[in-house]
């Protein structure tokens, strides 16, 4: 086969290299896609290997999808029918879906059941907060003085004792389990509160240069750690470490070390009993989730020479894309089966799933043992949206940064940035935002032509509604993560609640308040005066006229209802709600209301999903996974080429390209809080400290934990802004000296000080 004639040079290297393990670095834009989709048509066509033995990892569905759409459409085209066939049902897939089909096929060997189901989210979520409480529930003497001692410093205003431990221990469950490590492992490495603390000396005299660790072991063993460590700085004329002890105060800063790993221990006794709980509830219910997948396809190729050596003749090749994003024991499972040929196609600069235990520094560590390719030419957005982005990002990043502009031709910053405009914000401003968003769809014409992508959901929700506001036709796509907190989906909690529980007053109110039954403040205040509301109800006459009719409809419904409520499932409750109730009327006439329909008509079919759930418990679901922010975007309720702005998150923008971008969404502090628990997933540490005094290894992990979410944010940033064809606004605040986006764009372009070349500035207007 020749080489396809769109591959430029950095391309072609890619796709002909003969190293039978290559990584392939690309850059946004670059055409990694094209370039993966070449590579495996060499492989079948010159390479005489079959589809169905080259396993292709993606990071996503949507992505395998795409990437077996491209794969089998060239080989159509190429008059190789047969693969084509093969290709459509061979392994192009996630890792996730490569390990459920390992363990299926191999399900004797790995000593589960074949038919395990895989638990969605939700399911998971309800799982983790019963092994949570479960395990303080049984906790030990030692642990039972954990909780004693946050009830002894509980302050006013603060979450009750054990709602600070829940909290802790979700945390330390959530990012030890999937980090790779076992719970044996997690265990005896907090196992004893003196060992824990020379294992923290351990690793940051670990993490000094070699100088200061030699200056270290030349003083008096006889001090204190912090001393010996304070004196070796001193005696180079070193910086001292953040949060080092002073002189002073070393007994004391000893004392709240020891209290730190005492109080360590525990959390991870605790979190390490729900982590056991939680795999035996899978276990009984003959399921898995997606970490387990991994673990037991990592455990089934290590402990299986049988398994190992079927799955190498199985698979001659492994196309691997997005592979920033792989997380430890992805990695782990990779290595493991030792397939001859290889190609890991990714870009550090957009490792940015670090919350789904993705580590950046496994792709860097790879792309320096293995022969590299570089693919840095973009070929998405316009010449200045790029050299804005180089220039940036080359000034933050300095020699790590691969530039998209070619380097033997940059595009040098007088010549303009034009297609950038820089929006000035002081603050947070939903409202200002939705005004130049308004201005951006007029000037263009077309509001399908803008793409707003925000870092919080919370800021989408808040936009939209300002869009709503001024008539400008927005939406959410897929990217709110606060589905489970919109209004209409808890209005549904609340009436599914009073439903089997009419006694509930506060559920009943907001049901009546709601588009459900649609009644006036008024009423709302005079009902909440007769307690209980239900009895109330019988014999109230409402003040407004309007109101009458409202409330008869809404007691025929109600009192039919609330007789059967804790005998029918939440599904057929909802159902009786939109067929006998003004709610979906009332919907219909509020702005927005396409996307409100979908999300209520969604709602119902999650609860489809759940039969066995009844009303109370289905809205008890509803609002732990709300509290839990569960990942669950908003029902899709147009059509992609309606003219509608988008509004999406940056996580779900990753791997799109949208004519304009706004990036808006800029103004919140980058990683400033310390946590009262931190964990450290590549040394295997937690350190939990709950008073107010200081801890120099609870400090310093949290340092190092600050210093990843600084470059990931930064590393948002970038995705967010090579999401760009045509134009890029993003929000800056040239006075501000914060650690936010806003401010670091700002300060790295000289934003303020001039209007850079080609640049359109947007300011508040004087009034």
């Amino acid at each position: 086969m020749s080489l396809r004639p769109e591959l430029n040079t950095q391309q072609r290297a890619a796709v002909a290299s003969p190293e039978p393990a290559l990584v392939v670095r690309a850059s946004a834009g670059a055409g990694k896609t094209l370039v993966l989709v070449s590579r495996y048509l060499k492989h079948v066509v010159e390479d005489g290997c079959r589809p169905d033995q080259i396993l292709t990892i993606t990071f996503t569905r949507k992505a395998a999808a795409e990437m077996k759409g491209r794969i089998v459409a060239s080989l159509r085209d190429l008059g190789l029918f047969n693969e084509a066939q093969v290709a459509e049902t061979g392994p192009i897939q996630t890792i996730h879906s490569f390990c459920e089909r390992l363990l299926r096929e191999n399900a004797i060997v790995a000593g589960i059941d074949p038919d395990f189901s895989v638990l969605d989210e939700a399911a998971c979520a309800r799982l983790f907060e019963d092994s949570i409480r479960f395990a303080i529930a049984a906790a030990s003497e030692e642990e039972e003085k954990l909780l004693e001692l946050l009830a002894g410093r509980r302050r006013q205003g603060v979450a009750s004792p054990h709602a600070v431990l829940e909290e802790a221990v979700r945390k330390a469950l959530r990012d030890l389990r999937g980090s790779g490590l076992s719970p044996d492992q997690v265990l005896n490495a907090h196992s004893d509160p003196v060992l824990l603390v020379q294992s923290w000396q351990a690793h940051v005299l670990e993490d000094l240069p070699r100088e200061i660790r030699a200056e270290f072991e030349s003083q008096d063993s006889s001090l204190p750690f912090a001393a010996r460590l304070r004196n070796a700085h001193k005696s180079l004329r070193r910086a001292q470490p953040k949060g080092l002890p002073h002189p002073d105060e070393l007994e004391e800063a000893e004392a709240s070390d020891r209290a730190c790993a005492e109080a360590s221990c525990a959390i991870v006794s605790l979190a390490c009993r729900a982590w056991a709980h939680f795999d035996s509830l899978l276990s009984e219910l003959r399921a898995s989730d997606f970490v387990a997948l991994e673990e037991d396809a990592v455990r089934l190729i290590r402990d299986s020479q049988q398994v190992r050596e079927r799955v190498r003749r199985q698979y001659r090749v492994v196309l691997v894309d997005e592979a920033q994003d792989l997380s430890p024991p992805q990695y782990r499972l990779l290595e493991a089966l030792e397939i001859a040929m290889e190609m890991r196609v990714g870009d550090a600069q957009q490792s940015i799933y670090g919350f789904r235990q993705a580590d950046v520094r496994l792709f860097l560590e790879i792309a320096r043992s293995r022969p590299t390719v570089e693919l840095s030419k973009n070929y998405r957005s316009r010449e200045g949206i790029l050299a804005f982005i180089d220039t940036l990002f080359g000034r933050l990043w300095g020699e790590a940064y691969l530039p998209m502009l070619p380097a033997e031709d940059p595009l040098a910053e007088e010549r303009g940035f034009d297609g950038v405009e820089v929006w000035i914000q002081r603050a947070r401003a939903p409202s200002e935002v939705a005004a130049w968003i308004e201005e951006l769809v007029s000037e263009v014409g077309a509001a399908r032509e803008v793409s707003v992508l925000v870092r919080r959901g919370s800021y989408a929700i808040d936009l939209l509604a300002r869009l709503e506001e001024r008539g400008v036709p927005a939406r959410i796509a897929g990217g709110s993560e606060l589905y489970y907190t919109r209004l209409e989906v808890r209005d549904l909690a609340n009436a599914l609640q009073a439903v089997e529980n009419a006694d509930d007053d506060l559920a009943l109110l907001s049901t009546l308040r709601s588009p459900i039954g649609g009644l006036s403040l008024d009423s709302i205040a005079l009902l909440a005066l007769n307690p209980p509301v239900a009895a109330a109800l019988e014999t109230f006459e409402p003040p407004l006229e309007e109101d009458r009719e409202r409330l008869q409809r809404f007691r025929a419904w109600f009192e039919r209802l609330r007789g059967i409520g804790d005998r029918i499932g939440a599904w057929e409750a909802l159902s009786s709600l939109f067929a006998e109730t003004p709610y979906l009327e009332n919907l219909a006439r509020r702005t927005n209301a396409r996307q409100l329909l979908a999300n209520v008509r969604k709602l119902l079919r999650l609860a489809a999903a759940h039969p066995e759930l009844s009303p109370s418990a289905y809205a008890r679901f509803l609002r732990d996974v709300a509290e839990l922010r569960h990942r669950e975007g908003d029902a899709p309720a147009l059509d992609d080429d309606a003219d509608i702005v988008t509004i999406m998150t940056l996580h779900k923008a990753k791997g799109l390209e949208f004519p304009i971008v706004v990036l808006p969404d800029t103004h919140y502090a980058i990683a400033v809080r310390r946590g009262q628990v931190e964990v450290d997933k590549a040394l295997g540490f937690l350190t939990a400290h709950f008073d107010g005094r200081c801890s120099f290894f609870h400090d310093w992990i949290a340092e190092r934990r600050k210093d990843r979410e600084r470059a990931e944010e930064l590393r948002l940033l970038y995705v967010g802004m090579t999401r760009a064809k045509n134009r890029l606004c993003v929000a800056c605040d040239p006075q501000a000296r914060s650690n936010s986006p806003a401010s670091i764009v700002a300060q790295t372009m000289g934003i303020g000080d001039r209007v850079p070349s080609g640049v359109r500035i947007r300011e508040p207007s004087a009034s």
